[in-house]
């Protein structure tokens, strides 16, 4: 028996210090209106999901069906930012990831519904 068989491997690790780097330099690049510090926040937010979800899982989860939409926008998001627009390719990329979690979100946002008499 492992007593380490919990502990976060290290590509986690640097994983979660990268998405917390890409948090940081969003909201830097978002207070300033630097567009160098969004593409770089940006840029630090993708590889440090790929790194913290694992490189084979997160590969699984683009190249799914029912993702192609989301990859596509994430891509095309990626792409436009290095290009040196990186609010447009922000906004791509949270457009993908609305379509993404859209799914994911409908459950919760009923149950809300429910509960204040909306729905």
């Amino acid at each position: 028996i492992s007593f380490m068989s919990g502990a976060p491997s290290i590509s986690g690790q640097v994983g979660r210090s990268m998405l917390s780097m890409g948090l940081l330099f969003l909201l830097t690049g978002f207070t300033l209106s630097d567009g160098g510090l969004l593409a770089l926040g940006n840029l630090f937010l993708v590889a440090g999901c790929f790194l913290t979800l694992g490189i084979q899982s997160a590969k699984a989860t683009l190249l799914e069906p029912s993702n192609l939409k989301f990859t596509l926008f994430l891509l095309v998001g990626i792409a436009v930012v290095l290009s040196g627009r990186p609010r447009i390719g922000i906004l791509l990329e949270l457009i993908g990831l609305y379509n993404f979690m859209k799914s994911f979100l409908y459950t919760p946002v009923a149950l809300v519904k429910s509960y204040l008499g909306l729905g």
